[in-house]
């Protein structure tokens, strides 16, 4: 891929992701830089797996809170992702990557409670979000580690409800591209 390619493969993904969450930023008043918005909806699939069952409960509270406490900006964009998300426009007025990595819980826990509103944009989103996975067969790829994350949900969901959220999550799964 040439840089000019590069380029403009990056403009039209972000735009294309900015597309699938302005509701939900907007509704929200959750204006999130490249990076952010990167890191976001990649951890965005938990919220998907939690909703699964159109319930949340308390153990599915408790993966968010550990989740959200693991999740930062700097973590999850590398300094060569970094120069490359540059190119895109982003919106003024974003947050910064305190105020995000604060947040995020929060808004994992807002997501997940709200699914039914939401989900075909951000299956949209994350879909679009793996166009950057080069390798997504590969052990380790972001393809993997989505589906890792996605079946951690499941695994430590001690509900009642979690027979109901397997067949949910592998169309999930299916829709996004994962399986």
């Amino acid at each position: 891929m040439t840089q000019h390619e590069q380029i403009n493969f990056i403009k039209s993904t972000f735009k294309e992701m900015r597309n699938k969450t302005y509701n939900f930023s907007k509704d929200r008043n959750f204006i999130m830089s490249n990076p952010q918005l990167f890191t976001f909806l990649y951890n965005s699939s938990v919220a998907l797996a939690i909703a699964s069952d159109g319930n949340v409960d308390e153990v599915e509270i408790a993966i968010i809170e550990k989740l959200a406490r693991s999740i930062d900006v700097s973590k999850t964009v590398n300094i060569n992702l970094l120069e490359i998300m540059s190119t895109a426009p982003e919106p003024e007025n974003c947050m910064t990557n305190e105020e995000f990595n604060l947040r995020v819980g929060s808004e994992l826990l807002f997501l997940s409670r709200n699914m039914k509103k939401y989900e075909d944009d951000f299956i949209e989103a994350i879909k679009t979000l793996l166009k950057f996975d080069k390798d997504p067969k590969k052990d380790g790829s972001m393809t993997s580690a989505l589906n890792k994350l996605m079946d951690f949900v499941t695994e430590n969901n001690t509900g009642l409800n979690k027979e109901k959220e397997i067949p949910k999550i592998k169309e999930y799964k299916k829709r996004i591209g994962i399986l």
